[in-house]
């Protein structure tokens, strides 16, 4: 059973502290996220929540990244669960090379991911090394310059700059002609002033990161 405390952002940290992650606890979390609207807008696509627990997402102040306590640090459990296996990080990795649509998987979700790969990738330098994507995870934690309303302005701005400092970083890890013909031809994504081609771009780059990172065999 599962106690909530008066501290929403708490009630997992707490109950996993005490239990193993049950395949039904997590499926509870992964299928109370969802859109409410098939409608896409920026609103829409920069949803936050994950899993169905207040207050997570890059933006919220108790997502706490780099610490054992706060939303950031829940959801990371749940997230490293869903994707532990090949089938999972394979379909993922399909979906986001794609152009996939949201409603496959949030970006906030997909943020989560690479953040998570990142981090993993300090140790055997698949995140590019001095210079590479662990800049880029900095940069993703003081949710700023990839957030709307912050110094990247629009949504359309900040997710440029996003996709922008990926694009940038990728010779580092990839070395494939195909690859790197691949992660160009996002670029041709990136003029338009559309929400919903910024968000096929921004998706397709970071399954090309995800996927020249080693993944799909590595996990997270």
């Amino acid at each position: 059973m599962i106690v909530y405390t008066k501290l929403p952002h708490l009630f997992l940290a707490s109950t996993l502290a005490t239990a193993r992650l049950t395949s039904g606890f997590v499926s509870n979390h992964l299928t109370s996220y969802h859109y409410t609207t098939r409608q896409l807008s920026s609103t829409t696509l920069q949803m936050t929540d994950l899993y169905g627990i207040p207050n997570s997402g890059w933006k919220s102040p108790q997502w706490n990244w780099g610490s054992a306590m706060g939303t950031g640090h829940d959801c990371a459990m749940i997230c490293r669960q869903k994707f532990s296996t090949r089938e999972s990080r394979t379909e993922l990795i399909d979906q986001l090379c794609s152009g996939s649509s949201p409603y496959d998987a949030p970006f906030e979700e997909v943020k989560l991911v690479l953040g998570l790969a990142w981090q993993n990738g300090r140790w055997d330098g698949s995140d590019g090394g001095r210079g590479g994507y662990g800049e880029v995870l900095n940069r993703m934690a003081d949710a700023d310059r990839y957030e709307e309303g912050g110094s990247g302005g629009s949504f359309l701005d900040a997710n440029r700059n996003f996709v922008l400092d990926l694009q940038e970083r990728y010779p580092l890890i990839a070395n494939q002609k195909e690859d790197l013909e691949d992660m160009k031809s996002v670029a041709s994504l990136l003029d338009a002033e559309d929400v919903n081609q910024m968000d096929v771009a921004r998706r397709k780059c970071c399954g090309l990161v995800l996927k020249a990172m080693g993944f799909i065999e590595k996990g997270l």
